[in-house]
């Protein structure tokens, strides 16, 4: 009987192996490489830095900034959009561990995704100007070596939620680059993708009584790049009245705008990854590209 046992949990084993679920009886995190990972999204934020392609973007006074690149396991000849995500922490706290699942579920769909470190306070002493600053040069970087790095200079999306929703947003405002940044490339994205995004109204709204520059809600206007952005009806950081106040003004101006409300839902609607609106949402936004284009 014993032997019996034995040999259908040794088959269960050498089956997860196979199927991708184990690795030398370890979990799935313990892979080595992103070739053949085609649900790389379900990995830890942890491996998923370790297996990006880590290239720098910026350098600052406090830190060396850098991105980190998931390409699709399919090869392409073409060049192809890209996704630029910006974590999420208040501009604050935040680090690139935190969001990379979402760009790397954009990575499994055939885009490159890209998840951008930028300054927060915590890490660095700064503030959100800085933060919308890096967003920009993120941005810029990519566009300005699309062409070494594979991708379409006309289908860059940057993306994130909560305060990284908000410069990611902040992309689209004109003004606000660091100095010595080269303004003869854009740092416009040609779409927007947000998860509960700070807008310029409801949190922050100190920084934003300063520098109202900075308040998307205040400064969209007709030309914003297609948006589309989720938020909990009932969000008490980016209360769901800001966000249809937002998708209205966006219309208002001409500009292509769509609001997933995630019902009960309250901050960080749609992350992490276990969360179940998760896979919903992400589905939407990616027909949405499709739609506007952004997507072959």
């Amino acid at each position: 009987m014993k032997n019996i046992l034995y040999v259908i949990v040794l088959l269960l084993i050498v089956g997860k192996i196979k199927a991708g679920n184990l690795d030398d009886y370890g979990s799935k995190d313990s892979i080595t490489s992103l070739a053949n990972v085609h649900e790389s999204y379900t990995l830890s934020g942890k491996t998923l830095m370790a297996l990006a392609e880590k290239i720098l973007y910026k350098k600052t006074p406090q830190e060396e900034l850098y991105l980190f690149v998931l390409r699709p396991v399919q090869k392409s000849k073409k060049p192809l959009p890209a996704i630029v995500y910006f974590t999420g922490g208040g501009w604050v706290n935040g680090t690139v561990e935190g969001q990379i699942p979402n760009p790397a579920w954009f990575r499994d769909h055939g885009i490159i995704g890209i998840s951008a470190d930028y300054r927060v306070k915590s890490r660095h002493g700064t503030t959100p100007v800085e933060c919308v600053q890096d967003a920009k040069s993120a941005i810029r970087y990519v566009r300005a070596h699309a062409k070494e790095l594979g991708i379409d200079p006309k289908r860059i999306i940057a993306a994130g939620g909560s305060a990284g929703g908000h410069i990611a947003a902040c992309t689209a405002i004109s003004g606000g680059d660091a100095q010595g940044e080269d303004l003869s490339i854009s740092s416009i994205p040609n779409g927007l993708v947000l998860h509960n995004p700070v807008l310029g109204e409801g949190f922050g709204k100190d920084f934003f009584d300063a520098h109202p520059e900075f308040s998307p809600i205040l400064q969209l206007k007709k030309g914003w790049p297609p948006t589309i952005f989720s938020n909990g009806t009932k969000d008490k950081t980016t209360p769901f009245e800001v966000a249809e106040k937002f998708t209205k003004l966006m219309k208002e101006a001409g500009n292509v705008c769509e609001l997933i409300p995630v019902k009960d839902a309250d901050h960080s609607c749609d992350w992490p990854v276990s969360n179940p609106n998760f896979l919903p949402n992400m589905e939407r936004m990616y027909q949405f590209l499709k739609e506007n284009k952004l997507i072959k």
